[in-house]
């Protein structure tokens, strides 16, 4: 660690660190997940590339330390991306850890995000990154960029649809918001209003997050074994199966169906809570009518939201004729090349993206 009096004695001829600016905010944190997020699903294609995974995290790692050393404790609350989002994340859980908040599930949101802009930034794009990256799996977007947007252009087309959703979503929630201010009478601005319902969204986020990504973790969990007993891939040590490479990955071991009432579980879930969470903040009021009234407005954005989520998560879920004819003529030719031979781990590597690609 490089937040020690000594080392900044040493290099900065100061002991302690420097003030934390109140323009900063949690904008460090909410522009790094932004990077993270467009990595992950704008320019997955280069930002997975082992190179490009070991020059980011070389470069990530000198920064920490160089913020580490000139804000101390500072930089981990409010700026260390991973710091803030399992801070984030950890409101929903049973335990405090010294948070704010008393010990319960979903203790911690109990006390409202702060309301400056960053921070609500922040929590916005955990919801609205898991969003996108719904929508990017829906046949309709599929077919939108290979009929209306070139190749070269995908990238910067991607990006500006997931800015231009940010924009939609935090306008749709911060008017919603303001709204229910209103209607109950509460002399609240829309940052006060947004920061105090935001709470109430983070089990929807979390909800969706487990629901789109279940399948993938799923499926992807029967490779933990082979890796296990070859874990370079150059290096196998001889273990039985099944740590070895004859096995086979089942993309399909469970019905779509399965996938489908776990989101819709998980999600109308999260939705309930998310209303009783909401129902709480705004229930403060002395007056019973003024906080029922101001229920109203953002009960319509919950039910609005829970019908888009389930839309999204249904999408990829539905098999129209048209593609179950081509599902059914690339698996004839896998299952017609795979005779010839035993399969390679990059034919079986790309078997099962194909055979995924079409159970979604």
């Amino acid at each position: 660690s490089t937040d020690r009096a000594s080392i900044r004695r040493a290099l900065l001829a100061r002991e302690t660190p420097l003030p934390w600016s109140r323009r900063l905010g949690w904008w460090p944190a909410a522009a790094l997940y932004f990077l993270l997020a467009s990595g992950e699903l704008v320019f997955n294609q280069t930002a997975t590339l082992p190179r490009v995974i070991a020059t980011g995290l070389l470069v990530y790692a000198v920064v920490n330390l160089a913020a580490g050393l000139l804000f101390g404790a500072a930089w981990l609350e409010r700026g260390e991306v991973f710091s803030v989002l399992f801070a984030t994340w950890g409101r929903l859980g049973w335990f405090r850890w010294g948070a704010a908040g008393p010990r319960g599930f979903t203790g911690g949101l109990r006390q409202p995000f702060e309301p400056t802009a960053g921070r609500m930034a922040f929590v916005l794009l955990l919801l609205i990154s898991v969003n996108f990256d719904g929508l990017l799996n829906t046949p309709r977007w599929t077919l939108l960029e290979k009929s209306d947007v070139a190749a070269g252009s995908l990238d910067a087309f991607r990006l500006g649809s997931f800015v231009l959703l940010a924009v939609v979503i935090a306008v749709v929630f911060g008017s919603f918001a303001t709204a229910s201010a209103r209607a109950g009478r509460r002399n609240e601005g829309t940052r006060v209003a947004l920061a105090g319902l935001l709470p109430s969204m983070l089990p929807i986020a979390f909800a969706y997050l487990l629901a789109h990504n279940l399948q993938y973790v799923l499926v992807n969990a029967q490779l933990l074994g082979p890796l296990l007993g070859n874990p370079t891939g150059h290096h196998d040590l001889g273990l039985p199966y099944p740590f070895n490479d004859s096995v086979v990955p089942n993309p399909t071991f469970l019905p779509s169906a399965f996938y489908w009432y776990a989101g819709v579980v998980a999600i109308v879930g999260a939705h309930v809570l998310a209303v009783v969470l909401a129902h709480r903040h705004l229930g403060r009021s002395d007056d019973e009518g003024l906080a029922r009234r101001s229920e109203y407005p953002w009960l319509v954005a919950m039910v609005g939201y829970t019908m888009v989520s389930l839309t999204l998560i249904a999408q990829p879920l539905v098999t129209e004729k048209a593609s179950a004819a081509a599902t059914s003529s690339v698996g004839a030719r896998v299952l017609a090349t795979s005779t010839t031979g035993p399969a390679t781990g990059e034919a079986l590597e790309d078997g099962l993206d194909v055979a995924i690609d079409a159970a979604r």
